[in-house]
């Protein structure tokens, strides 16, 4: 099995000097704890890169020398569709998983690898205001809760020569390939926090980090 980690965007809302890729969240950018949480369990790891890409790809080539990481380069935008087709056509693997490089959750990628359909992960979100319920006419506060529903964590488990009929040379995965075919959901129900931002950050600081994550910053 084969990860592709998609690190390819403009992160504008990060708001940081760097490439988000390599900006460090509790002392390790966010790009390697993806690296470092699959390098020793999939045949090959495929970054895709397109925005500041050389920046990154000289950052992870100075501090990893690993054969199995390649990188994938979007010369020009393709968006998420497009970046992920042409990173499949590096992998000669049946199944491969699929991550933005921001998602930080610890799913059991041995779980993943069991599957035999094409699956999107999701995660009960915490909603990111305070809640108020009506009852007997008076609101009662609930501070940031976690919703009952479901979204997507921005992990993917694909069935490769199947989901590559789909997926245009350019275009959304989100918007251009899930509406037009059947997908599982693979329910996570651990740890997944997005590091999209400043705020993102400042609240991965303070999380209670699984073991599987704790490992990856010692």
């Amino acid at each position: 099995m084969d990860v592709v980690i998609l690190a390819g965007g403009k992160s504008t809302r990060m708001e940081d000097v760097l490439p988000k890729p390599i900006v460090s969240v509790r002392g390790k950018p966010v790009l390697f704890y993806q690296i470092e949480y699959f390098k020793d369990k999939v045949n090959n790891i495929i970054i895709s890169v397109g925005h500041r890409h050389q920046e990154i790809i000289d950052f992870v080539n100075s501090h990893y020398h690993n054969n199995n990481i390649k990188f994938c380069i979007e010369n020009e935008p393709l968006g998420t569709a497009g970046g992920i087709k042409k990173a499949l056509l590096m992998s000669d693997s049946d199944k491969v998983i699929v991550l933005n490089c921001d998602d930080i959750t610890d799913i059991n990628i041995n779980d993943l690898e069991k599957l035999n359909e094409n699956h999107v992960c999701v995660a009960h979100p915490m909603l990111p205001f305070g809640l108020i319920k009506e009852i007997d006419g008076y609101g009662k506060f609930v501070e940031k809760p976690v919703l009952d529903d479901w979204v997507n964590c921005g992990w993917y488990f694909f069935i490769r020569d199947d989901i590559l009929k789909y997926l245009p040379d350019k275009g959304s995965i989100e918007y251009d390939v899930f509406p037009k075919i059947n997908f599982r959901m693979f329910k996570h129900l651990g740890f997944w926090k997005p590091v999209n931002n400043k705020k993102d950050i400042s609240e991965f600081e303070k999380a209670d980090l699984p073991e599987v994550i704790k490992i990856l910053i010692k």
